[in-house]
């Protein structure tokens, strides 16, 4: 019975047949590598304090340049909190991300980030300096005048919104955390408004997102006391565990968005994120966020 079976299925597909249908087969990409799939999507991860509509509207536009450059489509994926980014390129559920430096330090320590491509700001830097600043009309001129006073922090895992303006105040004799009482806003203009309205005799953030701010809040009664040491931008990691074919592609089609009109385009629309373009990551850059964080008295 099985012989007459397959004498049968010998006369009805004849070797030419034969091989036609087995190199159906091998070229079916569902019976491929998932990773070498040119139509998988891609997610990357964006960490923010923003709101995820606002971060999905700002972020689309690169996600649909990159989806044509890379001919794969590119999704926004946005976890809330360091925690949940923590979780998700653990989990392999994003494969590149947007995270400050301070961020990335952590995340490499833990095996979990490579670096891809470094953020320069709009002052055409990869670095940037926090800024404290105090009501105008509140006598204070100096950050040791801060002591037994409460400042405002972005986040405690900011790199310009915490560990740079807590690094100097501490190599500067102002322990923060306690000499100075620490609160964290999670989001830019509270922490301009906690000085307006004196819920805080300071605060600190990035100094290009300050002179950003100044833009949307009246900074008018502001005076700043204090700017913090360089530290590096944001940038954009991917996942160890990325096909390096695919990391190396993703580097240069970032780096190269002022190349062509479509990308410049893309950046300009960024330049409220303080995104002026992308340049490769330099790890040199590693070695200021762990100095600044043995100045801040923070974990290395």
């Amino acid at each position: 019975m099985i012989h007459r079976t397959m004498t049968d299925f010998a006369r009805v597909f004849r070797p030419a047949t034969l091989v036609a249908l087995l190199f159906l087969l091998l070229c079916n990409p569902a019976n491929s590598d998932p990773h070498a799939s040119p139509k998988e999507t891609i997610r990357f991860g964006v960490l923010s304090i923003a709101p995820p509509a606002r971060i999905l509207a700002k972020w689309q536009p690169f996600a649909d340049y990159l989806s044509e450059k890379l001919g794969r489509p590119v999704r926004i994926v946005v976890p809330r909190g360091f925690g949940r980014m923590k979780a998700a390129v653990k989990n392999g559920q994003v494969d590149f991300f947007y995270i400050n430096s301070y961020v990335f330090y952590r995340l490499k320590q833990a095996g979990q980030a490579v670096g891809v491509a470094q953020m320069v700001n709009l002052d055409g830097k990869t670095t940037s300096r926090s800024e404290v600043f105090v009501r105008s009309d509140s006598g204070i001129t100096n950050i040791d005048e801060l002591k037994g006073k409460a400042i405002a922090y972005v986040s405690p895992m900011g790199a310009g919104g915490y560990m740079a303006p807590r690094a100097y105040l501490r190599t500067h004799g102002v322990a923060s955390g306690k000499n100075v009482h620490e609160v964290f806003t999670k989001n830019l203009s509270s922490s301009i408004h906690k000085v307006l309205l004196k819920d805080t005799a300071a605060a600190s953030m990035c100094g290009v997102n300050f002179r950003l701010m100044g833009e949307k809040v009246d900074t008018g009664e502001l005076n700043i006391i204090a700017i913090s040491d360089p530290y590096p931008e944001n940038l954009i990691a991917a996942r160890p565990a990325l096909d390096p074919g695919l990391v190396r592609r993703f580097s240069e089609a970032v780096v190269n968005m002022p190349e062509t009109p479509e990308g410049s385009e893309v950046l300009v629309r960024m330049s409220s994120m303080k995104v002026k373009r992308f340049v490769r990551y330099d790890p040199a850059l590693e070695t200021i966020t762990r100095n600044m964080l043995e100045q801040a008295g923070l974990p290395r």
